[in-house]
């Protein structure tokens, strides 16, 4: 006898919130979401909710790494939220390190950062918005009394000459457009380096010290891309 179709369930406030989240970050973590929305919960609680999501096609759910799952926006949040179905795909292997080092980035201590939605950028100064520039990956650094526009680069452990490379052409190309030319002039642009060991961030500072640089740099290690690295580029 054939089953009858589940009825769709009720969403609640938190669930949009949720949906908002993935928006801004394009992947999550069941530690993350337990942080932002669950922290006077057991873990599992996060799980009941996500595998409800899951279940009713409002998150989709890929492996990270064994045992760890992330999840994206799913077909039916997207289209409540106005958001492309391009975001409900898997990301590719680059995609999901970019995306995986830039959340946990964002997340890391006690002092989360914010990734800018596009849309942010562009109230901030349509200029910024310059062809051949990335512009999903930024967020406001803020150092005692000074705020920078930061532009996140996650360090896929290649060589550190091609690392150097990507950065020089981050500050050179945003240096051709007045707007990014007067942050940088200014001292109000950054560059953050994600990289997954701290040993690779001593290498990383000793690599930066050899150059002269308009702008400032902010290294941070997150440990977990390891696995990512690992599993990516064997």
């Amino acid at each position: 006898m054939p089953r009858k179709p589940t009825r769709r369930p009720r969403l609640n406030e938190r669930d949009f919130e949720i949906f908002d989240h993935l928006r801004r970050y394009r992947i999550t973590t069941s530690e993350i979401l337990h942080g932002l929305f669950f922290s006077d919960s057991q873990p599992n609680a996060v799980t009941k909710v996500t595998t409800r999501l899951v279940k009713h096609g409002y998150l989709n759910s890929f492996e990270l790494y064994a045992p760890r799952k992330y999840f994206t926006i799913g077909p039916k949040a997207a289209h409540l939220m106005g958001i492309s179905l391009n975001h409900t795909k898997k990301p590719g292997p680059q995609a999901l390190i970019q995306d995986y080092g830039t959340l946990e980035f964002c997340f890391r201590g006690d002092d989360p950062r914010e990734r800018l939605l596009v849309r942010e950028i562009h109230e901030r100064d349509p200029a910024l918005l310059a062809r051949r520039l990335t512009s999903n990956r930024y967020y406001l650094d803020h150092h005692t009394d000074t705020v920078r526009l930061g532009f996140i680069r996650v360090d896929f452990a290649g060589e550190l000459s091609h690392l150097m490379r990507k950065c020089r052409q981050d500050v050179d190309r945003r240096y051709e457009h007045q707007s990014f030319r007067e942050l940088i002039d200014n001292g109000c642009f950054l560059i953050a380096l994600v990289t997954a060991r701290e040993e690779r961030k001593t290498d990383i500072h000793a690599a930066l010290r050899r150059y002269e640089w308009p702008i400032h740099f902010r290294i941070e290690v997150v440990p977990n891309l390891v696995h990512l690295l690992a599993r990516f580029q064997k």
